[in-house]
């Protein structure tokens, strides 16, 4: 079976500022696929690529074996995306919402709708303008769950969630992909709540450096250590090294025995990746 999103060999920039660097990519159906990286790196820069909205440097992207840049009818009615800073119609009631949407949606699937919108508490008559930020998200996810697309794209679904909300959210779309074998590209900023839902990541940096690998590769041979001064080091293979006063910090992709452990989660570990403060 093809990939549902190939790329092959893109290369992008903005005047002299690389993005990508000669990416190779396969998105294979039924997948959670993230990406990830720090703000300005690149994330939504890609998700514009594949929409068609921006055409690339140089190189190829292709969804459902279509050139992204000329998507037919068809494949489009295949997608739904979640874009950073969505458009919310406040005066609309939640009702309303879904039967403005569903007008358009020939495979609309209803109860994915109220689903969303049942587990944030929310009723049928309540206006958008009532709602908080949070709530609104809530009702916008549930009317792109409803397309019933093959291709959910969600570019940082957590933007104006709390805690909880994100929590519900990513409960139900564990549940959504595993059920009906969706292909979910995604992006986030918040690492902690993508362990257990995606399968493979891209790690996008500045300059246009790349690493991909599975999550649970990478939290298995990415590794962080504690160190004194006095420590011999040099033969190690160091990825970053972190100091914060009497701290020492070394994060590598080796299996060093003469140094302890330090215990980390992904969000530490994607931290001690890309730099805290680079």
């Amino acid at each position: 079976m093809s990939p549902i999103i190939e790329i092959r060999n893109l290369c992008h920039k903005y005047g002299k500022k690389e993005i990508y660097r000669n990416l190779n990519l396969a998105i294979e159906a039924g997948s959670v696929f993230g990406i990830l990286g720090k703000n300005g790196v690149g994330k939504s820069t890609l998700i514009n690529i594949l929409m068609g909205y921006t055409l690339p440097s140089q190189g190829e992207c292709t969804i459902f074996g279509e050139p992204t840049h000329a998507l037919s009818p068809a494949s489009k009615r295949k997608i739904a995306l979640l874009h950073e800073g969505f458009v919310a119609y406040d005066f609309f009631t939640i009702g309303q919402v879904e039967a403005f949407f569903r007008a358009f949606y020939p495979a609309w699937k209803r109860d994915y709708f109220y689903d969303l919108v049942r587990l944030a508490g929310l009723e049928d008559s309540q206006r958008l303008s009532t709602l908080s930020f949070g709530q609104k998200s809530q009702v916008v996810l549930g009317a792109l769950f409803a397309q019933d697309a093959q291709l959910l794209i969600l570019d940082d679904y957590s933007m104006g969630l709390d805690l909880g909300y994100r929590r519900l959210f990513i409960d139900y779309l564990k549940d959504h992909v595993s059920s009906t074998q969706k292909t979910v590209l995604i992006t986030s900023h918040v690492m902690g709540e993508l362990v257990g839902l995606i399968d493979e990541m891209l790690i996008v940096q500045k300059g246009g450096h790349i690493y991909r690998n599975t999550m649970e590769a990478f939290l298995e041979s990415f590794h962080c250590y504690a160190f004194e001064e006095t420590d011999a080091i040099d033969s190690i293979t160091a990825h970053r090294i972190e100091t914060h006063g009497t701290t020492r910090k070394l994060f590598t992709f080796d299996t060093v025995e003469h140094l302890p452990k330090i215990p980390c989660d992904f969000e530490e570990k994607f931290l001690g990746f890309i730099g805290k403060y680079e």
